[in-house]
């Protein structure tokens, strides 16, 4: 993304600024004023009530972005001197020599709500106001208008706005061209240019690089409507969060962490209520023609195991989930969640029971949480070590029993095991606010440096990793208090928590919906970065893949924390995508 630099945005600049093909009807609203200032930002900025504006502030936006891809700005706006009530954003559409972006459907405006951090999550944060829900003008999944716009300004402080723009699978390549539109009660007040680059290449629809992120759909269940009301409940809400989740390219675990059901007198699983909720998700028919990323389709699936089976019923258990996901054509994505973070004197009873699992079917995936290790070969299918015990840093507090480097994990590889990673509070300090060893740790808390929610996935291709696990999206749901008013768990703020109860009463509208986060965003974009690296090594481009992913980073804990840096990576891939399909070039790119 690129921001074209130039003075703070106003009505007087407006009024001179035809040349930009403003509409000259705004340089009646407050000519002469300065009354609100604005301008424009990328996406990896986190900016604070108090910031004060940039030296060289922007008042355009340039996009580049591939088809059936998600690019954000930001607008930030502050009132100077007094209060300001009735002042909104629209979007233009988005028009071009060969088409148009309709900004109806493709288009998103969201609110950036402020959360107070009572404490910093490490040395790297900060107490105080930042931004993180977003709350959105029109949301994408009822259609409905919510209460956040038009915005009140506070004098002296900035109210940042964040822009979804979805280039659909359809789209042309080319150059388009739009405006965000602000007015004060209802009067022009400025026009802010837009330019987006649709480059000649799509992203697919299903993300390359696996996900499985936790989420409790009775925590959500709760949050939402104060108790537990019913199974139809969490199931609908549970649906609207995996679609949000899927929307980032990301596939959860949990859900409604409802067992598929063994009627009474029967041993044959019931599989409807299952498939009714997780099926859509699996199969790719979640996301139609009319939705971004349109047949999507989730990476992964856990087997949930009902607590009151016994080891002999296991067994059947096993071989039942094998067998209905094989015939689904789902078995590639299903794992089982063995055991989360073993200690080493739990490692027989682990080993045990994996292989258990192995006797039921040997289809069954076994999935834990640590570094590759003797006393688990033969129960585990796939590795998922922490971060932190993936490459040692000097300094590393006990976190770690046993830790390995990716060579270790060659001869698993090499016999058909996985292996993903995860990062955790060891990224920031469990229970602590982190000193100097957690400096420079992929995170996705939300006062760490924007870079850090980003940089895990360029991380992942740098270091081959299939897949990432996160251990959830709504810890903050299952606490008496209000995500509203802080998400702070284990030392972290934000840490197990990606989303916001949206609750009527706080929103508007009429109907609950996930209100997603800024860090929730840049996950997504993360993700979207790795695609890019994947089509370069598909499409012959796999040493400017290398050479990217190598020069952002130097070790998981070393990386360039400068956006710009980030960006001018991926818009050199962009462009060689471009070129490589303009000579004809072809991969995959639809689910």
């Amino acid at each position: 993304m690129k921001l074209t630099q130039r003075v703070p945005g106003s009505a007087f600049l407006v009024c001179i600024a035809v040349v930009l093909c403003l509409d000259l009807a705004l340089c009646s609203v407050h000519a002469g004023e300065r009354p609100i200032t604005w301008w424009t930002t990328h996406a990896l900025e986190k900016t604070r009530p108090l910031d004060p504006t940039p030296h060289a502030p922007a008042n355009s936006v340039e996009l580049w972005a591939a088809r059936n891809e998600f690019e954000p700005f930001q607008i930030v706006l502050r009132a100077e001197g007094q209060d300001f009530t009735g002042v909104d954003i629209e979007v233009t559409d988005l028009a071009g020599l060969k088409g148009t972006i309709p900004a109806k459907a493709n288009i998103t405006i969201y609110f950036e709500t402020y959360i107070n951090l009572k404490v910093p999550s490490s040395i790297e944060g900060a107490a105080g106001d930042w931004p993180d829900p977003l709350v959105p003008r029109i949301d994408r999944y009822t259609g409905e208008k919510r209460n956040a716009f038009p915005l009140r300004l506070a004098a002296g402080r900035n109210q940042p706005v964040w822009v979804d723009v979805y280039v659909p699978l359809s789209t042309p390549p080319g150059e388009y061209s739009g405006r965000a539109l602000i007015t004060v009660g209802g009067a022009a007040y400025a026009a802010i240019p837009i330019t987006l680059h649709v480059w000649n290449f799509a992203l697919p629809s299903t993300a390359s690089l696996k996900t499985s992120f936790g989420f409790n759909g009775l925590s959500a269940v709760k949050k939402h409507f104060g108790k537990y009301t019913n199974d139809r409940d969490i199931l609908r809400l549970v649906q609207m969060y995996q679609k949000s989740a899927l929307l980032h390219r990301i596939s959860i675990h949990g859900g409604s962490m409802i067992p598929p059901r063994i009627p009474n007198n029967s041993t044959a699983i019931n599989w409807y209520s299952y498939d009714s909720e997780v099926g859509p998700f699996l199969d790719g028919t979640v996301l139609t023609d009319k939705d971004p990323l349109p047949g999507a389709k989730a990476t992964t699936a856990d087997l949930r195991l009902p607590s009151e089976l016994t080891e002999e019923q296991n067994l059947p258990y096993y071989r039942q989930w094998i067998q209905h996901f094989r015939e689904k054509g789902w078995l590639n994505r299903l794992f089982y969640y063995l055991r989360d973070e073993p200690r080493i004197e739990t490692y027989r009873k682990v080993a045990e029971k994996g292989r258990e699992a192995h006797r039921a079917d040997p289809g069954v995936r076994n999935l834990v949480t640590v570094a590759v290790n003797r006393e688990l070969e033969g129960a585990v299918d796939i590795w998922v070590p922490l971060i932190n015990c993936f490459e040692m840093k000097p300094g590393f507090p006990p976190y770690c029993e046993q830790s390995a480097l990716r060579e270790a994990y060659r001869r698993e590889l090499a016999s058909g095991k996985g292996l993903w990673w995860y990062q955790s509070c060891a990224s920031h300090g469990c229970n602590i606010i982190g000193g100097e060893y957690f400096r420079g740790w992929p995170s996705y808390m939300i006062d760490v440096p924007p870079v850090a929610n980003r940089i895990l996935q360029w991380l992942a291709w740098k270091y081959v990793i299939e897949g990432e696990l996160y251990f959830n999206m709504d810890e903050a749901f299952g606490r008496a208090s209000d995500p509203w008013d802080g998400v702070s768990m284990f030392g972290g703020n934000g840490d197990g928590t990606l989303f916001y109860p949206g609750r009527p009463a706080r929103i508007g509208g009429a109907s609950d919906i996930p209100i997603e986060s800024i860090r929730l965003k840049l996950i997504r974009e993360g993700l979207e970065d790795y695609e890019y690296l994947y089509l370069c090594s598909r499409l012959g481009l796999a040493e400017l893949a290398e050479r990217s992913s190598k020069s952002i980073g130097s070790h998981i804990y070393q990386w360039d924390h400068s956006p710009e840096t980030l960006y001018a990576l991926r818009r050199k891939m962009g462009d060689a995508l471009d070129e490589r399909y303009a000579l004809g070039a072809r991969s995959k790119t639809g689910p």
